[in-house]
């Protein structure tokens, strides 16, 4: 059975993935979650991983835009990088846009049952949109640190929210990827 590994820009963007895939995923044994310190740390862990251990990798970054032709630049220059390190070995990225913690305020939905039923004006909506972690700092304002916060928000999410960011196309994807990498089995 294969091992593939999953890595991730930082620790927030690890704690979303966890709370969001499937539990088949998130506790396969076969899938490994490895957390970069950044976008460049997780880029250079992922040339890494392809090259000295030479199992396949999926690479989670944010795009920290939402401009087409910026995200599709910065894709095909990750894929080169990757394919330069790559002996044959499957691998793929993933993109956030802009940053994976549009997730959690993606739907009018879960924008209001993370913040109580606030109502939001077009330009505080514009602005979650454009900047989701930021949007999540102000606006759900805890003498706690943003991991501690992020955490206890991933905590109290129920099924139909997770389903929900199930459907966003890059949980989609990713879980499919994985899923034609490793056998699963049900938890």
């Amino acid at each position: 059975m294969k091992r593939v590994c999953v890595i991730t820009e930082g620790q927030s963007d690890y704690e979303i993935l966890k709370a969001v895939l499937p539990q088949e995923i998130v506790q396969n044994e076969n899938i490994e979650f490895i957390v970069g310190s950044g976008r460049y740390s997780a880029q250079s862990l992922a040339r890494s991983v392809l090259a000295v251990e030479q199992v396949p990798i999926a690479l989670i970054v944010d795009a920290d835009t939402s401009n087409a032709a910026a995200i599709q630049e910065q894709r095909d220059l990750l894929l080169f990088f990757l394919r330069q390190a790559s002996p044959g070995i499957k691998f793929e990225v993933f993109l956030a846009e802009p940053e994976l913690e549009i997730l959690l305020v993606q739907n009018l939905t879960l924008r209001q049952q993370l913040t109580n039923g606030r109502e939001f004006s077009e330009l505080e909506l514009e602005f979650a949109k454009r900047h989701p972690k930021e949007f999540l700092l102000r606006f759900l304002k805890t003498p706690e640190s943003y991991i501690v916060t992020l955490r206890e928000i991933l905590k109290n999410l129920n099924e139909q929210m997770i389903k929900t960011m199930q459907e966003y196309p890059l949980v989609k994807q990713l879980n499919e990827f994985l899923l034609s990498l490793v056998q699963v089995q049900p938890v």
